[in-house]
């Protein structure tokens, strides 16, 4: 695709199974598609991703969240191609997947497509009575030590899909980053 313009912006959304990719892009659609104050609802049901999800948000420009599922890492690479941005998804009630969920994050940081690519960590499920704080997280993924050998931009946010805390701010940070991607 080189040269190539896209009309359509796509954000890669990736991670672990079981963190709630899922959900997540089910609820950012649903807030991206209100006008107004978003009153979520009951999170609908969800399975484990077998493959790929694609759901399209109105930022208010259209961009496609590709969602791989977690049991993908090994041929995610031949998706990093098309994307313009990439949410990274970690379960941060799930102290055993940190470690393969870091060294998943490191080789799409070392993707030399990625270069880059703004991504945008997401420490999900704080909702649960169990999970471990950002503070935590940062400091199990030595945050500080990977965002500064990073070529690309990152952030990290705190998110529940199931009751909406954080999504707005995904939200925020999606139209910032390709709200005029060409």
């Amino acid at each position: 695709m080189a040269g190539a313009a896209r009309e359509v912006p796509t954000c890669l959304l990736l991670g672990a199974a079981g963190g709630g990719k899922s959900l997540l892009a089910r609820r950012l659609r649903q807030l991206s598609a209100q006008e107004g104050p978003a009153e979520l609802g009951k999170p609908p049901a969800t399975l484990p991703t077998v493959g790929t999800n694609l759901t399209d948000l109105q930022l208010p420009r259209r961009v496609t969240v590709r969602e791989l599922g977690g049991c993908m890492g090994p041929i995610w690479p031949s998706y990093y191609g098309e994307c313009s941005a990439l949410l990274f998804v970690v379960d941060a009630t799930n102290p055993t997947q940190v470690s393969s969920s870091c060294i998943h994050l490191l080789s799409i940081l070392s993707a030399e497509s990625l270069a880059a690519v703004p991504m945008l960590v997401l420490f999900n499920k704080i909702d649960m009575p169990c999970y471990m704080s950002l503070t935590e997280m940062k400091s199990l993924f030595r945050m500080q030590d990977i965002v500064s050998c990073a070529t690309q931009p990152i952030m990290m946010l705190e998110t529940s899909a199931r009751d909406g805390i954080g999504l707005a701010d995904v939200l925020q940070w999606l139209r910032a980053t390709l709200g005029d991607a060409r």
